[in-house]
């Protein structure tokens, strides 16, 4: 089930929204979609520590996020800043992912083009997971081109089999996370 604010919008046109319509539009997402059983509601949200990211952090009891960087300095300067903010707002971080990883060549090797080891080095300073390094493959755009998850397109891509491994760790996360947390009585 997937529901977007990009659905909302014209092609081409720009998403102006401030904060109080953000919030609004928001909460009448979240509130008034009628999701059916689910296992798992997955939120992706735009980069940074803005509105919208404390909107979501105030509506919602959050089981927790997942961090995704790619390897470069500059990205772990925003993820630093939305991990400052999730320790703040009280959402425990399940984890990083790092995306684009490497450049997966033809012949198997790899080639770090954002340079190598940013999300793995962060991860080891804050003590959280990471989940998975996925690596940029020509089936992972050719799939975000065409609109077809990639673990149908390409299942056996090095890209795919990263996407799986990464939510097998995520899914383990979550269960205890949700071990942890005492029903409301």
């Amino acid at each position: 089930k997937v529901i977007s604010i990009a659905n909302l919008v014209e092609d081409g046109q720009a998403l102006t929204w401030r904060g109080p319509i953000l919030h609004g539009t928001l909460t009448q997402m979240l509130k008034q979609t009628l999701w059916g059983d689910l296992d798992y509601l997955i939120i992706d949200m735009p980069p940074g520590t803005g509105d919208v990211q404390l909107s979501l952090a105030q509506l919602v009891p959050l089981t927790g996020a997942v961090l995704v960087t790619t390897p470069q300095d500059v990205a772990l300067l925003d993820v630093r800043r939305a991990h400052t903010m999730l320790r703040k707002t009280n959402v425990p971080v399940l984890g990083i992912i790092e995306n684009m990883s490497y450049y997966q060549l033809p012949d198997g090797s790899k080639d770090y083009i954002f340079g190598e080891g940013g999300a793995v080095k962060f991860a080891q300073e804050e003590k959280i997971a990471l989940l998975g390094q996925v690596p940029i493959t020509r089936e992972l755009r050719e799939s975000g081109d065409s609109g077809t998850p990639l673990v149908i397109s390409s299942p056996d891509s090095a890209s795919s089999e990263e996407l799986r491994k990464s939510a097998r760790a995520l899914a383990g996360y979550i269960s205890v996370q949700n071990m942890m947390t005492l029903p409301v009585i």
